[in-house]
């Protein structure tokens, strides 16, 4: 018994706009009868898209066995995520840390050698003008 458009997207599972295209772009041969209704041959049919099976299969009862043991490992992966991002966030802070210290180290070190250099130039001798009675003589400064 050949399939009409509707029979054809009950047996198969799809829409009959979806076995239409089909037949529209060549992937699915179907004949037009006195009506103008496609007649649909179900080896042509299941050639083109698979069957639906009705009913509960052994295959439906191993998914939905296997389904809480894939929760079981999303939970255990999304707590070793939580872990790893724990230790980053611990990571980061003490990287902040140490980059605070090394600042005030380099901020203390600055201002030693700029206080060293100010009592440096205040030590040397400037060029002191003497109003010597030799250097008035001989114009010459002392230094």
């Amino acid at each position: 018994m050949k399939h009409s458009l509707g029979t054809a997207a009950i047996a198969t599972g799809k829409s009959k706009t979806t076995i239409h295209r089909a037949i529209k772009s060549g992937k699915l041969s179907a004949f037009k009868n006195d009506d103008g209704a496609f007649e649909i041959d179900p080896s042509e049919l299941h050639r083109v898209f698979d069957p639906v099976t009705h009913g509960v299969t052994g295959n439906t009862t191993m998914e939905q066995s296997v389904t809480p043991d894939v929760t079981a490992l999303l939970a255990q992966e999304n707590d070793f995520l939580r872990l790893q991002l724990e230790r980053e966030r611990e990571f980061n802070r003490d990287l902040q840390l140490m980059l605070k210290t090394e600042s005030e180290e380099r901020r203390k070190l600055t201002a030693l050698l700029t206080y060293q250099k100010d009592q440096t130039e205040q030590n040397t001798p400037s060029t002191v003008k003497t109003n010597s009675l030799f250097a008035k003589i001989f114009k010459k400064d002392l230094r």
